[in-house]
């Protein structure tokens, strides 16, 4: 159930754990706000990724599962960063909510109703952290969604699991649901090593060169030291080091895979105020 808005809904998905999904969510997340897009970033994983990995004491606070459980006011629960473009639905009070429980028919009309409520706040673009595996809540949020983001480790494992991810898919569509593949994003990736080389040569030559997205993740110390200190890499430094670029580059080629250029560039034809 895919809400059609002027708000473009981006959920990231894998099958395991570990790929590198909650980097990329938040340095995704903040490349886009730089560069202009105002953007909200959703963390649906339970064990609250997102939150924890930029400010502990997002643990106490409400969010996503708040307003899947009954929570009509969204504005309380969304966090403004120091970027006003940047704004962060935490995963909220998970087990609280999970007692009182939710009706699973009423989640496709919850997130609806979240992406109708960003909407409306002038939110161009929401990026959603799910957690690992293509079934139960992460399967109804990938639904919801225009497109989905596919971090893939690049390891051996890597070649043998794609295919059955996009058969997974493709029974999502055959079900009704609107998701799209925004592409394949090869993450840790290892220049100096043969393995990690070898599964990047193998999967860009297995599939269609559309469906991958031109730009690596690489496995970088700076990611982790990232994390540690609560912040996008880039603002791990006083001037943003260069891997940072990374994930600008990224969101450039999401501008062009999902069509926020085009938005833009349509938002742009205003009539002057002097010929």
């Amino acid at each position: 159930m895919v809400y059609l808005a002027g708000v473009i809904a981006i959920a990231t998905a894998s099958q395991k754990g570990g790929v590198g999904k909650t980097t990329l969510c938040i340095n995704l997340a903040y490349s886009l706000a730089r560069r202009g897009w105002k953007t909200l970033l959703v963390d649906t994983d339970p064990q609250g990724g997102v939150g924890l990995s930029l400010a502990r004491s997002t643990r106490a606070k409400q969010g996503f599962y708040d307003f899947l459980g009954g929570e009509k006011n969204i504005n309380k629960l969304m966090l403004s960063t120091r970027l006003p473009e940047l704004q962060i639905l935490p995963t909220g009070q998970y087990d609280a909510c999970a007692r009182k429980g939710w009706a699973e028919a009423e989640v496709p009309a919850r997130l609806a109703d979240l992406l109708r409520a960003a909407d409306g706040r002038g939110v161009d673009c929401v990026i959603l952290d799910t957690a690992a595996g293509l079934n139960g809540m992460s399967e109804a949020v990938i639904k919801a969604c225009d497109y989905v983001i596919l971090p893939q480790q690049a390891e051996p494992l890597a070649v043998r699991s794609v295919p059955h991810m996009l058969e997974t898919f493709s029974r999502f569509r055959a079900e009704g649901a609107g998701v799209r593949v925004a592409g394949i994003l090869l993450t840790m990736v290892m220049p100096d090593n043969p393995i990690s080389q070898k599964v990047v040569s193998e999967l860009r030559a297995l599939l269609p060169a559309d469906l991958m997205f031109d730009q690596n993740v690489p496995r970088m110390n700076s990611f982790l030291e990232a994390s540690a200190m609560g912040v996008p890499v880039a603002l791990i430094k006083r001037n943003p080091p260069p891997e940072a670029l990374v994930f600008d580059q990224l969101a450039a080629e999401i501008e062009q895979r999902t069509g926020l250029s085009q938005e833009r560039q349509s938002s742009d034809n205003h009539a002057s105020l002097l010929d």
